[in-house]
């Protein structure tokens, strides 16, 4: 298993590049993009914290915990081979305006578990909500963290609206099978199926952001 960690101070940052570099001349172009964000209610987060503590109030808990998550994730993907075989993984760790981690991460996998057709797609990826009768779970976590907005002329004050369009292009249309390569990038299955309530907003497919149903139930 081949290795990269993309951070440090901005001397290291030339060595870095060559290493990525020489990782993706070896092995091919990077197969899989990505993003693990930290979460400020992890349970292992709040449990810390004491009196009227905030998870803001303690970032040296923060990164802890993210850490730690951060190592869980790539031991499932490489040692427990959730995707299938990982050749090799780099990754880069970035904070956000809230000074939350979050970890950019490219994986290169061998060539009998190379992502190819919809099917392979449709098998690691989701835009849609979970069946309530098979995975009640599940769908309780895709609309608590992966349902964007609601935006557009349902909510013209979110925060992704611009110029009147939502920049992320929500909601997306219904679509009855995934299509594999649309100007370099899936457009996910999105069937047009019974909409469930989210808070004040009757929600469906269209809103709902990509994930994969196992990291999700994993590192929530």
């Amino acid at each position: 298993m081949n290795k990269s960690e993309l951070n440090g101070s901005p001397h290291n940052m030339q060595q870095n590049y060559q290493d990525a570099m020489a990782m993706v001349r070896k092995f091919g172009k990077p197969d899989i993009f990505l993003t693990f964000t930290c979460n400020p209610s992890w349970f292992e987060v709040l449990n810390c914290m004491e009196g009227v503590q905030l998870p803001e109030d303690r970032p040296d808990i923060i990164i802890r915990v993210f850490n730690m998550k951060l190592k869980e994730l790539l031991e499932g993907i490489c040692k427990h081979g959730i995707f299938g075989t990982v050749l090799t993984y780099i990754y880069v760790i970035e904070f956000q305006k809230r000074d939350l981690p979050h970890a950019y991460i490219l994986l290169t996998l061998d060539s009998e578990s190379k992502i190819r057709t919809k099917d392979d797609i449709d098998k690691f990826v989701s835009g849609e909500l979970p069946d309530p009768c098979t995975d009640l779970r599940l769908l309780q976590i895709v609309t608590k963290c992966m349902v964007h907005g609601p935006c557009g002329t349902i909510n013209i004050n979110s925060p992704c609206m611009r110029d009147g369009q939502c920049c992320k292009s929500f909601p997306k249309q219904f679509k009855d099978d995934t299509e594999e390569n649309v100007n370099g990038y899936p457009i996910y299955r999105r069937r047009a199926t019974e909409p469930v309530q989210v808070g004040k907003y009757s929600i469906d497919n269209r809103w709902v952001v990509p994930y994969n149903p196992w990291l999700l139930k994993k590192l929530i």
